[in-house]
């Protein structure tokens, strides 16, 4: 008796294969993800709706290794990077990575707080200061010759005979009239090129600067090769660098008058986001040295810097949206109060040292900082001022 065949529709439903798509490695068909590579078995077409749950699940999953990283990081200080170096590595985000992930989140809510944007460079009242000050001497210039006037007439009254003083007070008023006449004959005398007046050809840079920042003044659209062929520069490396430098910075600077400093600034903030790359390593070394000590390496220093690090920028990220949100002044007392306990109390319980070494080590720790910060402020300006 010969029975019929059944056959079973395949189930479309079904999308679990039989091989991983990511390391090619033979499945049974019912395993939900590879045990080589951990990817999840699945042959469905990627969709819009796969995609977003793919971008989110690492972060919204309540098993997700963010949320056991993001608590204790901020409800613990020190805790994490503590039990990150000794090994306790696979429940944590790595310390780079979500580093990087912050931060991203930090400059854009940043951006749109518009909180720079409020932030006004006064460049009109910068710039006519000198003016300013010329015409305010020109207004009391009466009064002054005044002064000296009674001056000098009481000092012939009470002492005829003291030349000395009289002199003296003579003297000061001629100050003023040298000072008017160096400032005429800097009006009058033409600028002279140093590659025109240097017989040895060895211009010094700032020389070969204040050659260019004049050329510029008077012809400012012409590109650095023909600005360097006209002047009778050689179209070197560092020449083009240089008057490429004084055509990017002038450009910034009208643009700094025209808006007010909101494109420079932005560039700031821009250049400040890559910059920490390179500030908080060698903020690290200062971190290395300090606890020279502890038998920790380079790295495991460098994992509590960027854990310490992200704590900053979600903290102030938390204390921008508040202000967005609620509209709330005047809390920046606020989050520096709890960010320096926050410090404290990482110092203190990854390093474990006493609370008077550490409270030293603390003052020490934030006094370079600050001072690293202040360099490197200073830096990031100039770099994006001399950029386009």
């Amino acid at each position: 008796m010969k029975f019929p065949l059944i056959k079973f529709k395949p189930n479309k439903t079904n999308v679990k294969g039989l091989e991983c798509l990511n390391c090619g490695k033979p499945l049974r068909g019912d395993e939900n993800f590879c045990s080589y590579c951990g990817q999840k078995n699945t042959t469905k077409k990627l969709n819009f709706g796969t995609f977003l749950n793919n971008l989110f699940s690492g972060f919204l999953s309540y098993d997700s290794r963010f949320w056991t990283t993001f608590i204790p990081l901020l409800t613990r200080p020190g805790k994490v990077s503590k039990d990150y170096i000794t090994g306790k590595r696979a429940r944590f985000v790595n310390p780079f990575q979500l580093y990087l992930n912050v931060s991203i989140i930090f400059f854009l809510i940043l951006g749109i707080s518009n909180k720079m944007d409020n932030i006004t460079i006064p460049v009109d009242e910068i710039e006519n200061a000198p003016k300013t000050i010329d015409s305010l001497k020109q207004t009391n210039q009466p009064e002054i010759d005044s002064i000296l006037k009674k001056a000098q007439d009481e000092i012939e009254k009470k002492s005829p005979n003291d030349s000395t003083s009289t002199k003296i007070i003579t003297s000061i008023g001629d100050v003023f009239t040298i000072a008017e006449s160096k400032d005429l004959e800097k009006d009058t005398i033409p600028y002279q090129y140093h590659i025109k007046t240097d017989t040895t050809k060895r211009i010094s840079t700032w020389n070969k600067l204040q050659d260019f920042q004049h050329y510029y003044n008077t012809k400012p659209n012409l590109s650095n090769e023909v600005a360097l062929g006209n002047l009778g520069y050689e179209k070197t490396f560092w020449n083009r660098f240089y008057y490429q430098e004084i055509i990017n910075t002038n450009k910034n600077y009208n643009q700094l008058k025209e808006d007010g400093g909101k494109t420079y600034i932005k560039k700031i903030i821009s250049t400040t986001s890559i910059s920490l790359f390179v500030f908080l390593p060698i903020f690290t070394l200062f971190l290395m040295l300090l606890y020279f000590r502890r038998n920790y390496t380079y790295i495991e220093h460098l994992v509590f810097v960027f854990n310490t690090q992200t704590v900053f920028f979600l903290l102030l990220a938390i204390f921008l949206l508040l202000n967005l949100l609620f509209n709330i002044e005047n809390t920046a007392w606020v989050f520096i109060t709890i960010f320096v306990v926050y410090l404290y109390k990482a110092m203190r319980n990854f390093y474990q040292q006493s609370r008077r070494k550490t409270i030293v080590k603390f003052f020490l720790l934030n006094s370079f900082y600050l001072f690293l910060g202040f360099i490197g402020i200073l830096i990031v300006a100039a770099i994006s001022f001399g950029s386009t």
